[in-house]
């Protein structure tokens, strides 16, 4: 091959670069000259290196991978038994899906995006198995662009769980995607808002977020502001941060009181508003386990 000849040669250029990278080639060094293998070559099967992706999620997803395969499979033993809406949302989420399996991917991103699909597909299942039906809008529809909606915010969450180090986050992030194929209410631009604070977001600030919207005896938790607080050790002083951080993004308020800074978060009075409550709803965090929330109050009952 010319590029290996020239990189021996120690000539190799711009140029030769771009044709192995279009060829999906990697270069390795033995005995100090180039090797090429092709990326392709272990397994060019697209579909194959799909269903292999989706079923290493299962370090994540556990079961859900097993009836997302078989519910993102063509045919009638597949998505097309939850209808033409299912049918449709297993379509943009495969399409994705497998344009991200071909991508070069870490060991831990692949089973990020696997388990994402997987957690997706399976919430989309079972929504469907229950009689619901997805949006009837457009939003499965192709645009000029031959992309849907619901393509484009597969893809947003897929390339997010995939940079995702915190993976308590990646089966919430799944769960956009599969809420939002069945809630007209949300269109494409909140969709990609929605999206784009869960991935700022820490998963203490999700865990926050439920505890402000369905923790009903709040006696134990810390009375008042804590203007009068002189010292705030660390472990508390960074919740209270993560407090003020989503009231500043306005995803939650503390009964309408003035917060200027971490001294003026009031837990007992603290509930979610806006697109909080999206994200709530969207993220399925009512999922989040109680053992998580725990250390947070524990904190906030000081």
């Amino acid at each position: 091959m010319r590029f290996q000849q020239r990189w021996v040669a120690g000539t190799w250029d711009k140029m030769d670069f771009h044709y192995a990278m279009t060829e999906c080639a990697l270069l390795y060094i033995v005995d100090g000259k180039a090797v090429m293998t092709n990326n392709q070559s272990a397994d060019n099967n697209t579909p194959n290196r799909f269903e292999s992706m989706v079923s290493a999620g299962s370090d994540i997803a556990g079961a859900a991978v097993g009836g997302a395969l078989g519910f993102l499979a063509a045919g009638p033993g597949g998505a097309a038994a939850g209808g033409a809406g299912g049918a449709a949302a297993a379509h943009a989420l495969r399409k994705i899906g497998q344009e991200a399996s071909s991508r070069l991917l870490g060991p831990r991103e692949r089973v990020r995006v696997g388990a994402a699909v997987a957690i997706a597909a399976e919430h989309i299942r079972n929504r469907t198995e229950r009689g619901e039906r997805p949006r009837q809008d457009d939003f499965f529809e192709e645009k000029q662009n031959h992309r849907s909606d619901a393509e484009e915010v597969a893809e947003s969450v897929l390339l997010r769980c995939q940079r995702e180090a915190e993976e308590r986050k990646v089966r919430l992030m799944a769960f956009l995607i599969g809420n939002i194929a069945f809630n007209a209410d949300i269109n494409v631009g909140l969709a990609h808002q929605l999206v784009r604070t869960a991935e700022e977001l820490t998963y203490r600030q999700l865990c926050i977020l439920k505890i402000a919207a369905v923790m009903e005896d709040r006696r134990a938790l810390h009375q008042g502001s804590y203007r009068e607080q002189l010292n705030f050790d660390k472990a508390l002083y960074s919740v209270l941060y993560e407090c003020y951080d989503l009231h500043h993004r306005g995803l939650i308020n503390f009964g309408g009181s003035a917060v200027l800074g971490l001294t003026d978060v009031e837990p007992t009075s603290m509930t979610v508003q806006g697109m909080g409550a999206d994200l709530f709803n969207g993220m399925g965090l009512a999922t989040i386990p109680q053992a998580d929330l725990d250390p947070i109050i524990a904190q906030l009952s000081r």
